[in-house]
């Protein structure tokens, strides 16, 4: 997995702290090549990785140097039949000249252009390309792996209770949360420029609501098939198994947060990373709720009320996350779905700009297998027939639960469980009492791996900042 850091320090030891913690970050993905990097005087942009697609990661003409994430399928849109090995500097331009065009782009796909000390970062229009970012006293870290932000910035990694308070709830980070106090999602569609000469930073974003839920367009969708085939023609990659198959539940849950920083679900316990997700589809009716028609004949306010409700029912348990938490998903329920009518939508599309906007965004889907532009999109929201998951429950009939409780290292797992932000105390210590008994029901058993993956994130934490100097630790 490539790892890419740009950074806009406004001191005048930019270079040797940028030095310090380039070092930091390379000791920590030990291993990992590096691709490119320089520093200018107060801006920078590094690279480590391998390039598994014929779209160079770290492409450099002159002064400008750029720094991709996975492969842009369709960039022939925006530059023309150029070869994959030529298009970066080309793409690189016409975008920095026409920043909407990046949108015309299939996710995942991030970008990074350096030129001289002026620094532009794109995100593709779903957010799947994943950008984070690290405010500081005197500047910014930019990176898509959390990790690699603190390290780099030499900020001290401590699990953000906002974003955790979600993670209990719902099971995703919503909103910009991340598992990290200090790191911040950067929006899909958002078009970043730090400029040190002028010593100016601007940030603009393309609303959702303008991307996805307009009137759909009457030219047929572009077909990407040969966009891929050129940057793949072998393929896009799968990623290998690498982890052992036989560990302990607290293990495999750490192993996950070395690979995916806390970001991937608890669902994942008992899959071995590397994976990819399931390629995500745009789920026309995802959440709409059994009594649509008559909900939708309603007064918007009411409305709003329902819908709202729905989806609290849905996503959070009912025993397990801790009041704060489910305050706090309702909260962000409430305040997407107002963004929804804020961007003109009031009727049941608002589920379908939730569906978007959340837990859509928060996939790691492999190499733009189905084609998730705002094109595309609009026309899966606007036709039904174009879904591949026209889902209405988040929750299908599910077999008979693995249960924590059955694990080898249940005594470990009991005293991580003792208290874990996010969660009830006496709900959680219920829960785990019919896990044991082997009485525990999926849902409940849902709420278990979640709390696991909380507690074991604190070991994750610890291995992080052993890389960073004795004085900066907790």
């Amino acid at each position: 997995m490539e790892t890419l850091v740009a950074y806009a320090f406004h001191r005048p030891d930019s270079a040797a702290r940028a030095a310090e913690g380039a070092a930091r970050v390379e000791a920590y993905y030990a291993g990992i090549p590096k691709r490119g990097g320089h520093d200018g005087s107060t801006h920078g942009l590094h690279l480590w990785g391998s390039d598994d697609t014929l779209w160079p990661s770290w492409h450099q003409t002159g002064t400008v140097r750029v720094a991709s994430l996975h492969a842009p399928v369709g960039y022939e849109q925006v530059v023309g039949d150029i070869d994959p090995a030529d298009a970066p500097g080309p793409l690189a331009e016409a975008v920095r000249r026409t920043p909407e065009a990046f949108i015309d782009l299939a996710p995942p796909f991030t970008m990074a252009v350096l030129d001289d000390d002026r620094l532009e970062l794109f995100t593709d229009s779903a957010g799947l390309g994943q950008l984070f970012q690290v405010r500081l006293p005197d500047g910014w870290v930019w990176s898509n792996r959390p990790v690699a932000a603190l390290l780099f910035a030499g900020v001290a990694a401590a699990a953000s209770p906002r974003g955790w308070a979600f993670a209990a709830a719902c099971g995703w980070f919503m909103g910009d949360s991340t598992p990290y106090e200090g790191v911040l999602a950067v929006p899909g569609a958002t078009h970043i420029v730090a400029d040190g000469k002028l010593r100016r930073q601007t940030t603009s974003r393309i609303e959702p609501s303008t991307l996805w839920l307009t009137d759909a367009l009457e030219e047929p969708l572009p077909d990407l098939t040969n966009s891929v085939r050129r940057l793949w023609p072998a393929g896009p990659p799968v990623p290998p198994n690498t982890r052992p198959e036989q560990q302990s539940l607290v293990e495999r849950a750490l192993s996950w947060h070395r690979y995916a920083e806390g970001l991937h679900p608890a669902d994942d316990l008992y899959n071995t990373p590397p994976t990819v997700d399931e390629d995500p589809a745009v789920a026309y009716g995802h959440y709409y709720p059994a009594d649509l028609v008559a909900v939708d004949t309603l007064p918007l306010h009411t409305k709003l009320q329902i819908f709202t409700q729905h989806l609290e029912t849905t996503l959070v348990p009912a025993a397990g996350p801790s009041e704060a938490a489910r305050a706090a998903v309702a909260i962000q329920i409430e305040q997407v779905l107002r963004d929804a009518v804020r961007g003109g939508i009031e009727d049941a599309t608002m589920l379908d700009y939730f569906y978007l906007t959340e837990p859509l965004r928060r996939r790691t889907p492999s190499a733009s297998a189905v084609p998730l532009t705002p094109n595309h999109i609009r026309a899966a929201l606007t036709n039904p027939a174009t879904t591949t998951q026209p889902s209405r429950s988040l929750r299908p009939r599910q077999p008979r639960p693995r249960r924590l409780g059955d694990a080898p290292d249940r005594d470990l797992i009991a005293t991580m469980l003792l208290d874990v932000q996010g969660f009830d105390e006496r709900a959680l210590s219920t829960l785990w009492a019919a896990s044991v008994a082997g009485a525990s029901s999926a849902a409940a058993e849902v709420i278990l791996r979640r709390a696991l993956w909380r507690a074991t994130f604190d070991l994750h934490l610890a291995e992080v900042n052993n890389h960073l100097p004795e004085l900066i630790r907790p």
